[in-house]
């Protein structure tokens, strides 16, 4: 019986070992930081770019002028954050994408999710016209 005690109470504190030592490795208020602050900046010029690009629309501008004015005034904006230039690229389209298609996707003949799919890749194809 006592031996039996022994194994448990040796299991148990292995166990919270295990679990303490993962804690101190793996910084997860570090880690879940981070995560928040390329997430936020992300919506911030999700926001901002769709905002600006609806504008555009609304004006009369084609869907290419709407997307170069729309590029070039966040990338004015947003370019002197040292985080906007590590952000990342696919999520930040696919945000972009999505709120576009949802605000304005009727007038530039978009919707759903093959909408949302031709405008990121329109996107990021432009943006990267843009950098070169």
């Amino acid at each position: 019986m006592q031996a039996r005690f022994k194994k448990i109470n040796l299991r148990l504190f292995a166990f919270i070992v295990l679990i303490f030592s993962a804690l101190f490795i793996f910084d997860a208020d570090q880690l879940y930081a981070s995560e928040g602050l390329d997430s936020n900046l992300i919506k911030k010029v999700s926001r901002s770019y769709t905002k600006k690009f609806c504008n555009s629309i609304g004006f009369g501008l084609s869907k290419e002028s709407s997307m170069n004015f729309s590029l070039q005034e966040n990338n004015q904006v947003f370019n002197k954050r040292k985080d906007f230039k590590s952000i990342n690229k696919e999520a930040l389209a696919e945000e972009i994408a999505i709120g576009v298609i949802e605000k304005c996707g009727y007038p530039i003949k978009l919707s759903g999710e093959k909408g949302i799919m031709e405008f990121k890749n329109y996107y990021l194809s432009k943006d990267q016209e843009s950098l070169e």
